[in-house]
């Protein structure tokens, strides 16, 4: 959760510390530009045909929109203030009222994405069968209009427990916590059901279907050494089927890890912060220690940068859409470069210029010339002719023969 008061955050006796220093100043930008921008590409991966048609890639898609807003929500409650030399929620009351409101609200919604993700690959593990019944793409829309809809409301409590007084001068006293006993309570609350649930959730399904997975190996293995070992079978029968089949199996398994990858990450990274934050809330601590505070943060924002390189690490279908992705673009950009150079050459060889050349007029005069010619020549007559007599009779020494008509 964000802190109310976050002046303490990078000075440290009234020096900054290199930890928090390089954290802040490096590590957080860094992660905020390469976040967004994988995320981004996330969603375009995604959303293309050969991925949307998995249910699983709605929760993923939903997943990079939240990281995204949590990095720009890290980018306005720790980066900024400190390159302004002061917190946005002394600048803006709006601010002051909702910057822990949506710190919550979207860490939530990346925590509940996982969640379904892992709910969706057990439902595929284990219940293979049964997954085309319930989970199918309105189930999924009404899931996640669902866990939305429930992380909205029940965060709605921390615009009302602040208080805004812009004429206090001094930084830091601006935007003050005025309820702090119904902070203590439904903070304790927000994190448990921001962290502590989908953290356990977490763990139980993916233990579930790492077992289930290595089951299904040894399985699989032996079947493939019984039939390697039986002679009466003829390999090619039903060959086409099953390699289908295969396909299919080696599609679903490479998903299952890629997101079994992202769950344990965000288990990994989201943990520290989940026990530090009880730690002062059991030492009743009013202000963090700044080291231990910006590296809990920094693992937070780390794992909304790194779930892009997870799927293209483990997965070689997100691979081969995103090569598709930059294919596409590069084509479309090189055919956009032709059109222009055909445009600039037809332009070019349409221009009227200011003195025409000599032989244009010539063209014209021949023009001229031959629609009179074809508009004033007479009508041509036809007679039959008739009593054609050929004679040759011998007239010159030169050819010694002569032709001549008679009519």
């Amino acid at each position: 959760m964000a802190n109310i008061n976050t002046t303490t955050i990078t000075n440290l006796n009234g020096k900054p510390h290199m930890v928090v220093y390089i954290c802040i100043h490096f590590v957080m930008p860094c992660a905020v530009a390469i976040g967004i921008i994988g995320n981004f590409l996330s969603i375009l991966v995604f959303a293309r045909r050969e991925m949307i048609k998995f249910c699983v890639s709605i929760f993923t898609i939903v997943l990079a929109f939240s990281d995204i807003l949590l990095l720009i929500t890290s980018l306005f409650n720790i980066i900024l203030q400190n390159f302004l030399g002061e917190p946005m929620s002394d600048k803006s009351a709006f601010w002051c009222h909702f910057h822990g409101y949506f710190d919550l609200l979207f860490a939530a919604l990346s925590g509940y994405s996982v969640v379904f993700i892992s709910v969706e690959r057990w439902f595929s593990v284990w219940k293979p069968f049964d997954k085309a019944k319930y989970v199918t793409f309105k189930t999924t829309i009404i899931t996640v209009v669902s866990y939305i809809t429930i992380s909205s409301i029940a965060f709605s409590w921390f615009p009302f427990i602040l208080s805004y007084s812009p004429e206090k001068p001094k930084s830091g006293e601006r935007c003050q916590l005025k309820l702090p006993i119904i902070y203590k309570i439904f903070g304790t609350l927000s994190v448990i059901f921001t962290y502590i649930v989908p953290f356990i959730f977490l763990g139980i399904l993916n233990i579930l279907i790492v077992c289930r997975l290595h089951a299904r190996q040894h399985t699989s293995i032996q079947r493939s050494m019984a039939a390697s070992s039986s002679t009466n079978v003829d390999s090619t029968l039903g060959s086409a089927s099953t390699r289908k089949r295969q396909r299919q199996r080696n599609t679903d398994r490479n998903i299952t890890f890629m997101l079994i990858a992202v769950a344990i990450a965000f288990m990994v990274m989201s943990f520290p912060f989940q026990i530090y934050w009880f730690y002062m809330q059991i030492r009743q601590l009013t202000a963090p220690d700044p080291v231990f505070y910006t590296l809990t943060q920094t693992f937070r924002y780390l794992n909304c940068c790194c779930n892009f390189f997870l799927y293209s690490a483990t997965s070689s279908l997100f691979r081969r859409e995103l090569r598709e992705i930059f294919q596409c673009s590069n084509s479309a950009m090189n055919h956009k470069k032709e059109n222009n150079i055909l445009q600039t050459g037809a332009i070019a060889r349409t221009r009227t210029p200011s003195s025409p050349p000599i032989y244009s007029t010539d063209i014209d005069k021949i023009k001229g010339e031959r629609k009179k010619l074809l508009t004033t020549s007479t009508p041509v007559t036809t007679t039959t002719i008739e009593n054609i007599n050929l004679t040759i009779t011998p007239n010159e020494p030169t050819n010694g023969h002569v032709v001549t008509f008679k009519t």
